[in-house]
């Protein structure tokens, strides 16, 4: 930003003009008469509007980069069945991975794997019930010998939850997916993928 702003300072001094009554008389002669708005609050206005075009050219991509091994996002919160206080109904959540990556499934191929599992805290109201996690995928792995088992594109999680009899509507479950994703046979510290399962309303992502 500085030698740009030199630069444009640069510039404008040497489009400044000679002063005729002092070419040829041999006396200050170098001197030049500024434009008429150097040093004016127009010209503060043009140095300031010449800073914000050079602040939006500057590549902005950086900004919004995610952390790596952040491959998973919430799709959305289906909830099944009847909603209202004394009833049971299951809250499915729809996970999204980015394209070539993978998780470790519920149960993976080896203990020492980092499984994916859904965590709901405790909430005034609720009990959670049976949590339910699709079968892995066998994938074979260059680099790993035996194929392990994972979940990769979309999935989902369903847990069951059965509200209290007094239980008042509407209420938020607030909820993790804890998950370890991978590219090939390179994985990332785990993650949590953090979301609010919304009885009465429509779930968000924090």
């Amino acid at each position: 930003m500085e030698s740009l702003l030199s630069f444009l300072r640069g510039h404008w001094n040497h489009e400044r003009t000679p002063n005729p009554s002092q070419e040829g008389n041999g006396q200050d002669a170098d001197k030049y008469l500024l434009p008429s708005w150097e040093g004016s609050g127009v010209g503060r206005f043009m140095e300031s509007l010449f800073v914000a075009i050079a602040l939006m050219s500057f590549p902005l991509a950086g900004l919004a980069e995610k952390i790596p091994g952040e491959a998973a996002s919430l799709d959305k919160v289906e909830i099944q069945g009847e909603v209202k206080p004394g009833g049971n109904i299951v809250a499915v959540v729809h996970v999204k991975l980015e394209k070539n990556w993978h998780v470790q499934s519920n149960k993976p191929s080896e203990p020492s794997y980092i499984p994916t599992v859904l965590n709901l805290s405790p909430t005034p109201g609720v009990k959670p019930g049976t949590i339910k996690y699709p079968e892995g995928k066998s994938e074979k792995v260059q680099g790993i010998e035996k194929p392990l088992s994972v979940y990769d594109g979309d999935f989902q999680i369903s847990a069951l939850l059965n509200l209290d009899a007094k239980a008042k509507l509407p209420l938020t479950i607030p909820a993790t997916v804890k998950y370890q994703a991978c590219q090939g046979a390179t994985c990332y510290p785990p993650k949590r993928l953090k979301f609010d399962i919304v009885i009465g309303g429509e779930g968000k992502k924090k």
